[in-house]
This record gives structure tokens, sequence and C-alpha cells, in this order.
């Protein structure tokens, strides 16, 4: 998953970095790109032009779960999806037969492997 960040008002760096007039506080941004620079680490934001300061930024954490998951069909954005959730029941994988919330996204990550994205939570999925 993609790192989020929230800015949080912050203006001060110790390297020059890109002012931060187009970003917008209590707002949340995609990080794209993360550029260590010793004393300082700058961030390039999905859909805003520059490099900013990565303490004017708090990382939001995802309360989504993630799960391991196989399926014969693919995933249809706007339905339900039938899938066997693995799960480790006394130390043993377990398949446990699913109905998830709507879909949202999904990714073909290949091989047959999808990221299917729901309400509250993020499935791997291998169909065979």
């Amino acid at each position: 998953m993609a790192k989020k960040v929230r800015y949080n008002g912050g203006k001060d760096s110790y390297y020059p970095c890109s002012e931060p007039t187009n970003l917008i506080i209590g707002k949340v941004y995609e990080v794209v790109y993360e550029r260590d620079r010793g004393w300082q680490t700058d961030y390039t934001l999905k859909g805003v032009e520059g490099e900013f300061n990565s303490v004017w930024f708090d990382d939001v954490v995802s309360n989504d779960k993630v799960y391991m998951a196989i399926s014969r069909a693919l995933p249809v954005i706007g339905e339900r999806y039938e899938c066997c959730k693995i799960e480790f029941l006394n130390g043993k994988p377990t398949l446990l037969g699913v109905t998830t919330s709507v879909v949202r996204e999904i990714s073909d990550m290949g091989n047959h492997i999808y990221k299917v994205g729901t309400l509250n939570s993020v499935y791997i999925v291998k169909i065979g």
C-alpha cells in the first residue's frame, strides 16, 4: 500500500526544498518518492509539484485489514466478492469462505494475483 501522510503546516527545513504554498493543512497526500538527504528526507507527493520536507507531515496509519485469499472468479468493482480467505488457526493454514463488502478497487499484480480493495479490507487474491 502506498504511504499516506497528512500535512501539519510545517515550513522549516535544513536543506532547501519547495515552498508549501499549495499544501493544505490537514489534507492527506500520497507519497510517491522519498529522498534521503542525510539530515533531511524529502517527499514527492502524488499530484503536487515539488519536494517537501518529511517533518512537515504526520504518517497516516491505515486501519485496513489485509488478507490473503484464493478464488476462481475475477472481482468486479461495485459488486461483493466471493473468495476463500487464508487464515492460520492453531498454526495451520485454513480456508474460510467469505463474501466481501462491495469491491472499490482492483489492481492486477501479475501472475493471476490481484489486490482487491473493499470498504474496510484489502485482499491479495490468487485466481485459479
